[in-house]
C-alpha cells in the first residue's frame, strides 16, 4: 500500500511539475491575446468592419496589431539598450517562472531549424589541453571552425573569444544556459553533472 501511494505522489508531483509551465503560458497567452482582441473591437467598429465581417473583425483586427507589434519589438531590437533590457526580463522570468527557460531554449531551436539556421550561443565543454572549460558556442561554421566564449568565472559576461575546431567543443544539449552561467558563478559547481 506504501509503494502504491508513494507512487501515486510521485505522478502527481510529476504532473504538475508538467503542466505548470503550460497553464503558466496558455495563462500569459489568454491575456496577450485579450489585450489585442479588446483593441481590435475598438477599431473594427471605428472602421465599421464589425458590420461586415461581423464578431471576426475584432479578432482579425487584433492579430493584425500583434502581427505590427511583433515586427515593430524585432526592429527595435537593433537598438543595445532595448535588448539589454529585455535580457534583464528575461532573467527575471527565469526566477519566477518555473520551466521558462526550458521552454524558450525549446521554441528557440524549433524557429532556428524552420528558419534554416544553426543554433548558437549553446552551453559546451571546449577542450583545452588535457581539461575542459565551461564555454557557450557563439557561432560555427561547415568548415569545421567554431567560435567560442569562455567566461572568466566567477563572471558570465566577462572572458574571451577563441575560434577553434568542431571537434574540439562537446554540446551539452540537455543543459541550460541558465544553469551553465549558475554553475560559472559558483565556481564551477555541478559542472560533473551536465549533459
Amino acid at each position: 500500500m506504501n509503494k502504491f501511494l508513494l507512487q501515486v505522489q510521485k505522478n502527481c508531483i510529476s504532473g504538475i511539475i508538467l503542466l505548470l509551465p503550460l497553464v503558466v503560458f496558455f495563462m500569459i497567452l489568454e491575456k496577450v491575446w485579450g489585450f489585442f482582441q479588446k483593441y481590435g473591437d475598438k477599431f473594427s467598429q471605428f472602421l465599421r468592419l464589425d458590420k461586415v465581417f461581423g464578431p471576426i473583425a475584432s479578432d482579425v483586427m487584433g492579430g493584425i496589431f500583434l502581427l505590427v507589434l511583433i515586427y515593430f519589438s524585432g526592429y527595435l531590437m537593433q537598438f543595445s539598450f532595448l535588448k539589454r533590457f529585455t535580457e534583464w526580463i528575461d532573467n527575471k522570468l527565469m526566477v519566477f517562472l518555473p520551466g521558462y527557460e526550458k521552454n524558450k531554449k525549446l521554441a528557440e531551436e524549433k524557429l532556428a531549424a524552420e528558419m534554416g539556421k544553426p543554433i548558437t550561443d549553446l552551453p559546451i565543454l571546449l577542450k583545452s589541453g588535457e581539461y575542459w572549460q565551461p564555454a557557450h558556442l557563439i557561432e560555427e561554421n561547415a568548415d569545421g571552425k567554431a567560435v567560442v566564449f569562455v567566461p572568466a568565472a566567477p563572471s558570465k559576461d566577462h572572458g574571451q573569444i577563441y575560434v577553434v575546431n568542431i571537434s574540439n567543443i562537446k554540446k551539452l544539449p540537455d543543459t541550460t544556459l541558465g544553469t551553465l552561467n549558475e554553475s560559472i558563478k559558483s565556481l564551477g559547481k555541478g559542472i560533473l553533472d551536465f549533459k
